[in-house]
């Protein structure tokens, strides 16, 4: 079981939401919270096409991963797309869009390469993100692909 602190850093702001955040400023923010004590982080794919997910994971390298909660979202995946950037609430986001999938294959590939953009080994907490335009497909292929503890 894990310990789910009060405060967590949400953190799309990560992945230039509205306007653009250097590297620089983006580490800093976590450092500050890790300062600050906070030690839940939530992402996702969603938040600047995988950006929010690299920065977090390159801010939280340095500390061992036993002493944080992460949590990131499932539900969309990244992938490219040719000719022009995607139309996104996020600044200067790479050339990935993110397209809906719901079933159990695309959680796990979701899981999957959020772990490998965060650097990290597991996700403690996984939200199914936005279902709400999905919801057969999210009921009956995400819930049932994410481990639940008995």
């Amino acid at each position: 079981m894990i310990h789910l602190p009060r405060f967590g850093l949400g953190c799309a702001p990560l992945g230039n939401l509205f306007s653009e955040v250097s590297d620089g400023d983006a580490l800093e923010t976590v450092d500050a919270a890790w300062d600050a004590g906070i030690r839940l982080f939530d992402t996702a794919p969603l938040y600047g096409n995988g950006l929010s997910e690299l920065r977090l994971g390159e801010a939280l390298a340095k500390h061992p991963r036993a002493e944080y909660v992460l949590a990131s979202k499932v539900g969309k995946l990244l992938r490219p797309v040719e000719g022009v950037a995607p139309d996104s609430v996020y600044a200067g986001t790479t050339w990935l869009m993110p397209v809906p999938d719901f079933s159990r294959d695309g959680v796990l590939r979701s899981i999957e390469e959020s772990l490998i953009r965060l650097g990290a080994d597991r996700l403690d907490i996984v939200h199914v993100h936005d279902p709400d335009d999905h919801e057969h497909e999210a009921l009956d292929g995400a819930f049932g692909g994410i481990d639940r503890p008995t």
